[in-house]
Formats: C-alpha cells, structure tokens, sequence
C-alpha cells in the first residue's frame, strides 16, 4: 500500500466537487441581525429566548474568559437528539460574535464518517476569511500522512488567526466525523495550549467510534463533558408561552409534559398547534380547542411525517436516503417524477418544516425527522431505492468511500458492482482510516467468490485488513483467495504482511516469510525480499541461529545490482549480529557497505526504517555520544527536508536516547516528551516506548519525580508484559527496584537479562547500553548472585579484549571488577576515562561507588563533590539529594545548587525558544526557526510556562519581555 493508495486524490476530488456547506460571516454591527449558522438544523420559525439553560450558558460563557486565561478550553456537551445542544452552541457563536472573536464551525452530516478530514478542511476553507487556501491543502491531501500535514497547517492557521483576536471553534454533531479529523481535533486542542482558542464541541450519548471515545476522555481529563438534560416542566411551559404569548393552560401544560423535557418536541407540537388552528386563549391562558392535539404531533417524528401527503412522504423518504442534505433534482430521479409535477411536495414539505429550501439543496430541519422518514420505509423498499439513490451520487460524482456505509447495507453476495465500489472505498479511506477500510474489505472479501476476478485487489488490500485492526482475518481472506493468484502475486502479499507483523510479531512475521518462501514459482527478487524480511526480524527477535542461517541463505540467493536494498537489509542485520559479538569494527563496516548499498540503490538512508538507525545506534553504544548526535541531527534535518514524519520521528526517538546519555535531562525529556506526542498522532508502536518511553521513566527516577514516574510505569510494564521488547521492560523495572535498595526483586527482573547474558544479544536495553552491566553486578552483589557475577565479569573481560581500542567498554570492564573486588584502584581507572568521556552520568555514579571502597576520607569526599557537581549539572536532583545524604554522614554540609542555564530555571534549549517567541513567532516558525519538530516546540512551551508559572503565551511575553 503506498501513499497516494487513491485515498489523497479522493480528498481533493471531495473538497471540490461538495461545496461548503459551513460559514459563519460575523455581523457588521452587534446591534444587527444575527449572522446565520449551518449548525445541526432543527425546528425554528423565530429567534425565541433559551430556557432552563442558565447554569449550562453561564459555564459556555465562562469558558470563553478561561480561554484567554489559559484554563479550560474544550468543552464538549452530550445530549440526545433534540435536547437543544446547537441551541447552545449557538448562543456561544453569538457570544463569541459580540466578543469580536474569530468564529470557526464544522457541521458533518453521516456522510462525513467517510469522507476523511472533510468536515474540517471545509470548515477551514469557508470560514470567513478562510483559515486554508484550497491550491495549498491540494497537495498536502494526495501526499503521504494527511492527517498529519493538515493538523499541522491548521494548526499554524489557528495560531495565526489567534493573534489578531480569540477564536471560537465549534463543531456539531461530533459524531458523524471521520477517524482522522477526530485525531486532528484531539491534536490540535493539545498543541493550541497558552493561546486564545476555545474548542466547543457538541455529540450525542455514547462512543460512536474508538477516536471519539478518546476525545471524549480528553475532555473529561483537561476540559470539561457537560450532560445537556431534558428540559424541566417549567422551562417547557416557558417555550409554550414564548410561542404562543400565553402561559399554557391545563391541557396543553399536559401535552407539553409528555415531550418528556425534550424542546425539538416541544416545539413541533406548539408550531402544529397554531398551524392546525388548534389554540383558544381563555382567561388569559392558551390551551387546546376540545382537548385535540395537531393531526401531526406524538412521541416521535413519526407521527409527524404520517399527516403528509403520499407524494411528499416519498420525497421526504427518498431524501432521507441522500443524508442530512439532498439534491431535488436527483431525489425526483429515483422517484421517476418530473419536477413540475413535485412542486406541491415540496411546498408542503416546507410549509410543514420537514425541510427547508437552501437553494441548491434541501435540508431536513432535524436528523430526527430525517431518520424517522427513513425507518417508514419498509426494509424490501428501503433496500431498492437505498441502491438507486448509491448509484444516482455515484453516477454524480460522489466518492465511493462517501457512500461506504450504505454500500455496506446494500451489496449483495456474488454482486460484481458492489464488491468492486467496496474495494474502491477501502482504497480510498485505507490511508486516512484503516479501521472503516479495514472493515469494507472484509465485507467484499467475504461477498466475492473465491475465483472472482477481484481476487487480486482484495489480497492487495490485506496490509490495509490487518493495519485497521482485523489482523485475525488476514490470513483466511489470504487463503480463499491465493489459488486465483499466480505464485509471486501470492507471496508478494505475503511479503507486504509481514513487512507490517515486523511492527508487532517477529514471530508471525517469520512464519509469514517462510510460508511466502514454499510458494512455487516465486521470482528470484521476491525471495530475496523475503530473506531480508526474515532476516531483519530473527534480528529483531534476538534468535542468534536463525539469524545466521537466514544471512546465509539470502546472500547466497541474493544478486548485487538487482537486489541492492535486499542486501542492504542482510549487511545491516549481520552488522547487529557482529556488534553483539563484540566484533565493533566489523559491524562497523558491515553498516557502512549498507548505506552504500542504499545510496547506490536511489533511495535515502535517512528514511531507510529501521536499519538506517543502526549507525548512529552503535556509536552511542559504544560511548560516542557526541558523534551519534551528529549522525542523528543530519538524519532528523533529511528526514524533515524530504516530509518524511515517519523517520522524523524515529530520528526524534533515538536523539531523545542520545541526548540521556549525554546527560542533558531538560532536552531528553523535552525530546522525548515530543516523541510520544507524535508517536500517538501517528500511531506507532513499541519502539516509541521503548526509547523516549525508557528515556522519561529513567528521567524520573534521576529527578525523583514521582508524578512522571506514574505517568511512564504504564509505559515499562506495558513492554515487560509484551514479546518483542520484554526485556527492556523488565530491566527498567530492575532499576527502579536497584534505586530503592530492592535487590531481591531487582534480581527477579533480571531473568531474562542473565538468561541470555552470554549470548549475541543486547539482553537488557535495545540497543544495548554496556554501562548496564555495571548496574546489573550491583543487583547481583547486593542479592547475592554470585554465579552471576563471575559470568559478567567474563563477559565484559571478553569485550573489553575484543575492542582494544574502545576504551568506553575497556573503563567498563575496570568498573565490573573493582565493584565486586571494591578495588579502589580499578573503580580510579573507569572513572578517569569516563571523565574524558561523554556519559556524566554513569562517571557520577562511578564516583559514588568509588567513595564508597574508598579508605582515605579526603579521596572519598572528593568523589562525591564531583559526583554531585555532575548530577547538579545534569538537573539529576534526586541523585544529588543522595549524594548530599553521603557527604552529611562524612561531615561536610552542602546545600543543593540550581545550576539552571537562565533565568527563570530556563534550559539553553527553552531560552531559545522564548527568544523566538517574544517576537510573536507561531509554533511552525519557532519550529522553522530553531530546526525543530512543532511536537518539540510545543513540549518546550509547555516547560516553559511551568518554570514561569503562566497559561499563556501573552504572559511569557509580558515576564520575559519586560
């Protein structure tokens, strides 16, 4: 599946050929008529007041002073159909209108649910002036990660518009919107913070779709969910004397009641009241003439619907069948009448409010009336004319995924057509929302008869089965269908599958090649594909000996021009193998003849994912932080150049990495803060967790900071629990348990890590990071392992022999040993060569150890000053908070520095991004600036208002900029 996979062109042909239906042209005077919004439509004939609402409108009001603050800026209001929830939305839009604020609404109908980021890109695009320009959005909608691309130019838009006036942004009916758009909101509230944007958003009971429910908790976490109830008797009574100019008498305070507090209801029976000429006002009151309520009035728009004509009905059911809004002259096409002969219909329809005339389109006043006239049509007939009305907007234009869930409903087995407009609609929405397309695959797959001449397709699609949740499918809609497939087609499925089970089951993954690799007649460059494929996951999987004979065999079948990336994938993974075989100079060369490969090959070892890692992996291993960061940075700024948002933040997980070992906590939290921000927008897995995920737990357990420790022990439980990377979680775990003097339970952590100790194999962190084996004997001596210890100290013997010229993992080795032998001699040694190194961290710890066996007093003393003065650098303030403990039972009393970088406590980092942002720069021109990611910016904002102890962006200018 690639990334134009028809999903970007279907965005643009949607954006043109559906004009927007949202606008919102803010009136010229605040004492004029209020400007009209194309919110969710419901029963209206005047502007009459709101009732029983005041406590909910005096919290919508508030938000809009919380907003400016920097306190609480989305909102979200849950009621049923008819409740009055665009009333309210209203009111704010009028507020914000008085206000002088920038408005911006989005309506989606049900249509939207398939239409990926089309409610927001049209709300974008019409409002007033527009926040996007089309020929710019083209573009960024046919190339690869829409989603992405457009929340950030939204993004930017928004902050643009907010530094003219405020900005209300308001979306009705948030449940008809799509999965993508949905994760857009989500990420712009986020990255909207300390600006004056009020998110109001508006949704019926229930989570309609997994993205909704997040944005739901979102709102119930940093905002705030308010339950829009059934009005109460007296507000009800109060509408009735709003419509009618007298307080309701007996009978009809009766009727009233039996809306059961819901106003849409309400409000048809007043209206079928007056126009049914049912009123009499008696001693000052309005009540019903002889106790009959209007022929079209009862619980439900049902009852409405039945006083119509048969002609207007079957306009209202076939309209109901094009959505929310339908086209006259395409619903009479289905009916088979000529327009001339409808125009009495349609004045009925109006004249009842069953709909209203917008000109090129009629609406329904309420999805109620709408969904009831689409349930008076009996299921056999409702089936015909649904398939009529399908094939009438296809016929007009519209998108097969626009029309997904009819087509769901409707396709027949066996029905060629159906089948292939499902396929079309996967196609369409697999790179926007791979969950509907996943499902629309597996309704063709199972309508289509094994021979069917789509077969094909539907196996193409599988990645997209499996990628949208509907993994346990993919391999029988594989099997069906694989005997109408020649043998390569059949194992280049086969080879894209397990491309993608590489992200979450190197088992399955394994399985998937070598079932690929039985296939008779397979081309030679397909099976070479499949080699490096099992190859890159028996590395992945850290089975040495399948390792090697997978290299062997694809080597031997591999050829050097044709199978340029193949080999590239076979040189990396022998590369990992070597390196774990303390061979550093081999797997050294082993990666460059990689990256050659993939530089002879056309393609950019930047976004070459994951192998094109490795070489900056394996100098940070190996203790060259400083080059690995350099390695990083040209690979992140190559990555950013080409918008790759993938391998940017890849790049992004490995700086984080780097820049912990460096010691610079402030930027590796930032960094990998920003990682898991992104990480969630894009949907990544395990690895995100497993390098910035590992980064802010360690980061936690340096500063002693409990709450981000709570927040990231989900995160390291979450791997320890898993497959791929379950010793990274587990060794984590063993070092929370070592800072707290739990050896025991470290030790049990630890399994896994001395099971495979001995072997090729990073068996604690991935990559390896040697300076664990330090860490892992003092578990060992504090538990009292001592058969584990003599097999360390093997271990890092043999390393340190192997790579004489790494004198990183030689001062290793002299820490190994002087802690079991507490030889003071040796534990000098490690610490004079970290001390010209680049990890101050592990010196600082070194030095701990060292004032721990050492004799003289002065020396020990000594040690710990400069083991404090590292961490008081680092920001480790928990780790200088033990030292002090040290230096305290030794005599000496220090207090803790703030070794800040500026003032304030500001990082170099966040200093620089305030400069920037004193100059009124938006988050992409800060970003622009300092060759940032928006995410890391965004993290780095954050930061810098809690040192400041501000909200807002104005406030950091105010403080900074005095």
């Amino acid at each position: 599946m690639g990334p134009l996979s028809g999903g970007g062109l279907f965005l643009v042909e949607r954006m043109l050929h559906y004009p927007a239906r949202v606008t919102h042209a803010a009136s010229t005077s605040p004492l004029g008529p209020a400007p009209v919004q194309h919110l969710s439509p419901g029963v209206s004939r005047e502007a009459l007041p709101l009732r029983g609402r005041d406590e909910i409108a005096e919290r919508l009001t508030q938000t809009f002073d919380d907003s400016i603050r920097g306190g609480v800026r989305l909102t979200i209001l849950s009621g049923r159909p008819g409740i009055g929830k665009t009333r309210l939305l209203r009111e704010a839009l009028d507020e914000a209108d008085h206000r002088g604020w920038r408005s911006i609404v989005a309506a989606p109908d049900e249509d939207s649910l398939t239409t990926p980021l089309g409610a927001l890109t049209n709300a974008a695009l019409s409002s007033t002036p527009p926040l996007l320009d089309a020929e710019a959005l083209a573009p960024v909608l046919i190339g690869s990660h829409p989603q992405y691309w457009i929340t950030r130019l939204l993004n930017d838009a928004i902050e643009i518009a907010a530094k003219d006036t405020a900005v209300l942004v308001v979306v009705d009916d948030l449940q008809w919107l799509d999965a993508g758009s949905l994760g857009a909101l989500s990420a712009l509230v986020r990255t909207t913070f300390g600006m004056p944007v009020n998110w109001l958003l508006a949704t019926r009971p229930g989570t309609h779709q997994a993205a909704h429910g997040r944005l739901l908790d979102q709102a119930r976490g940093t905002g705030q969910l308010i339950e829009v109830p059934p009005l109460s008797e007296g507000a009800i009574d109060e509408i009735g004397t709003d419509v009618l100019g007298h307080p309701a008498g007996p009978t009809l305070s009766h009727a009233l009641a039996g809306t059961e507090g819901n106003p849409l209801l309400a409000l048809e029976l007043l209206y079928g009241l007056e126009d049914e000429q049912l009123i009499t006002v008696v001693d000052g009151s309005a009540d019903v003439i002889d106790d009959r309520l209007p022929r079209g009035f009862g619980a439900s728009s049902r009852r409405r619907l039945a006083a119509l004509s048969r002609p207007a009905l079957r306009l209202a059911q076939v309209g109901s069948l094009f959505g929310r809004h339908f086209s006259l002259s395409a619903a009479l096409s289905v009916i088979g009448t000529p327009p001339g002969a409808a125009a009495s219909a349609v004045e009925e329809l109006i004249d009842n409010d069953i709909v209203a005339d917008e000109g090129d389109e009629l609406v329904f006043r309420h999805d109620t009336i709408r969904e009831a006239a689409s349930e008076t049509l009996t299921p056999s007939l409702r089936k015909v004319l649904g398939r009529e009305v399908v094939e009438r907007r296809l016929d007009d234009g519209t998108p097969a995924a626009v029309v997904a869930s009819e087509l769901l409903r409707l396709a027949e087995p066996g029905d060629p057509s159906s089948i292939d407009l499902l396929i079309s609609a996967a196609r369409e929405l697999a790179s926007t929302d791979a969950h509907t397309a996943a499902t629309l695959i597996s309704r063709a797959a199972s309508l289509a008869p094994a021979n069917a001449r789509c077969a094909a397709e539907i196996v193409e699609l599988l990645p997209t089965l499996w990628a949208g949740g509907r993994g346990d499918e993919v391999a029988s809609v594989g099997e069906k269908f694989s005997s109408a497939l020649r043998g390569d087609e059949r194992a280049r499925v086969d080879l894209a599958v397990a491309r993608l089970l590489t992200e979450s089951s190197f088992e399955d993954a394994i399985r998937t090649c070598e079932r690929a690799l039985q296939i008779p007649g397979v081309a030679a460059s397909t099976r070479v594909e499949l080699l490096a494929v099992r190859t890159l996951n028996y590395a992945n999987k850290a089975d040495w000996v399948g390792l090697r004979a997978s290299i062997a065999e694809g080597r031997a079948e591999a050829d050097d021009d044709r199978d340029r990336v193949a080999l590239a994938t076979l040189d990396a993974c022998e590369s990992v193998l070597t390196f774990y075989e303390s061979r550093f100079d081999d797997a050294l060369a082993l990666q460059r003849d990689a990256l050659r490969r993939i530089a002879d090959s056309g393609a950019r070892a930047s976004l070459w994912l994951p192998e094109g890692l490795w070489m900056a992996f394996m100098h940070n291993s190996m203790g060259e932080c400083r080059r690995a960061l350099a390695e990083v940075d040209a690979g992140l700024a190559d990555a950013r150049r080409a918008h790759s948002v993938i391998a940017e933040a890849y790049w992004m997980m490995l700086r984080a990495r780097v820049l912990y070992d460096l010691g610079v906590l402030d930027e590796a939290r930032a960094q990998s803060e920003a990682v898991l921000d992104l990480a969630s927008e894009l949907q990544l897995g395990d690895f995100a967790n497993a390098t910035a995920g590992i980064v802010l737990f360690r980061i936690a357990l340096h500063i002693g900071d409990v709450a981000l420790l709570e927040q990231t022990r989900p995160l390291v439980s979450a791997l320890a629990d898993g497959v791929g990377l379950t010793r990274t979680g587990r060794w984590n775990l063993a070092v929370e348990a070592l800072e707290s003097g739990r050896f025991s339970e470290a030790l049990g952590w630890c399994d896994l890590a001395l099971a495979s100790f001995e072997e090729a194999t990073p068996s604690m962190t991935t990559p390896a990071d040697f300076l664990d084996d330090v860490m892992l004997t003092e578990i060992c001596i504090g538990a009292r392992d001592t058969a584990s210890i003599v097999r360390i100290e093997r271990v890092v013997t043999e390393r340190a022999a192997a790579n004489r010229s790494n004198r990183f993992v030689g001062a290793v080795s002299s820490a190994v040993h002087g802690l079991v032998a507490r030889s003071e001699t040796e534990l000098v040694e490690a610490a004079t060569v970290f001390r010209a190194g680049e990890r101050p961290l592990v010196l600082a710890h070194v030095l701990e150890v060292l004032a721990s066996v050492t004799v003289e007093d002065r020396a020990a003393v000594e040690a710990l000053e400069e083991a404090l003065a590292l961490y008081e650098t680092a920001g480790a303030t928990r780790d200088a908070s033990r030292v002090l403990r040290s230096l305290r039972s030794r005599g000496v009393h220090r207090r803790l520095k703030s070794v800040a970088a500026g003032a304030h406590g500001l990082s170099r980092r966040e200093q620089q991004v305030a400069e920037v942002l004193l100059t009124g720069a938006t988050t992409k021109q800060i970003s622009d600036a300092l060759l940032l990611s928006p995410h890391t910016v965004v993290t780095h904002i954050r930061h810098i208002f809690a040192k400041l102890g501000v909200n807002t962006r104005n406030e950091v200018i105010e403080i900074l900029g005095s």
